[in-house]
């Protein structure tokens, strides 16, 4: 599935790009957003939440495109499709530099090493909305309007991994790594920067303030690799998984065209 992505990213926004011109019109938002990460790594067991490492801090920017225009009237007819759903495209960027194995207390050396993961992230994604799009904006009604939504995405991230032990990183050293447990030593550790594609679904809640929106969204971001933090014990069934995180961000969204 993992080669196929970069292609169906392409068709996907192949296909949005047919269908906004052949709307009448479209209309745009630009958002930032603030959030905590977290990741789901080979640092505690897949089967246990406490692989769930520390919070990591994200931010990033986005753009909505919605298919209908600020000058939209009902006389000009709309589809299903340009009342329910939305474009995203974001960029994001997500670091924590100190992943600690968990639970801790299990060995010393699990307890001495640590991870960091940095990632640039690019992702296109499509919301639906519960309600009407049209009867939800300010174009109708000014605030006070809220509109839950869902979904789903492709995303592009370009992770660059360190392990440190006693806040020394491997970066420049020799296998085996002896100052790791048996199964990292040799053959586990990818200190490389990585090319990642990745699937998302969420869910989340919009607040119609004034010229703003505020939103509220939640979403699991499944890695279609097991090395964003660095590891891959590959013959370890406790690690069999690969990496994923579960992401909580707030947003304030400038729309363009309220009144």
């Amino acid at each position: 599935m993992k080669k196929h992505l970069p292609n169906f990213f392409a068709v996907l926004l192949f296909f949005f790009f047919l269908h906004s011109r052949a709307q009448s019109s479209v209309s745009h938002e630009l958002g930032v957003s603030f959030g905590i990460a977290s990741f789901q790594t080979d640092m505690g067991l897949s089967s246990e939440f406490a692989a769930a490492n520390q919070a990591s801090l994200s931010f990033g920017i986005s753009h909505y495109l919605k298919f209908f225009g600020s000058q939209y009237n009902w006389r000009s007819g709309s589809t299903f499709f340009s009342e329910h759903f939305k474009l995203k495209t974001e960029l994001s960027y997500i670091n924590n530099t100190n992943v600690s194995f968990e639970p801790a207390g299990e060995s010393e050396k699990l307890d001495n090493m640590k991870a960091a993961i940095k990632l640039f992230n690019v992702g296109l994604n499509l919301e639906y909305y519960i309600l009407e799009l049209e009867d939800y904006t300010s174009y109708f009604k000014t605030t006070g309007s809220i509109n839950p939504f869902v979904t789903v995405g492709v995303h592009y991230s370009y992770s660059q991994p360190d392990i440190l032990v006693n806040d020394v990183s491997l970066k420049g050293k020799d296998e085996p790594y002896t100052d790791l447990i048996d199964k990292w030593q040799e053959g586990a550790v990818f200190l490389d920067a990585e090319n990642i594609f990745s699937a998302t679904a969420g869910a989340g809640v919009r607040f119609s303030l004034e010229k703003l929106d505020f939103s509220l969204e939640g979403r699991y971001q499944y890695y279609f690799s097991d090395v964003v933090e660095g590891l891959n014990a590959p013959n370890d069934p406790a690690n069999k998984g690969n990496d994923s995180m579960v992401f909580f961000t707030t947003g304030v969204t400038y729309v363009f065209g309220k009144n």
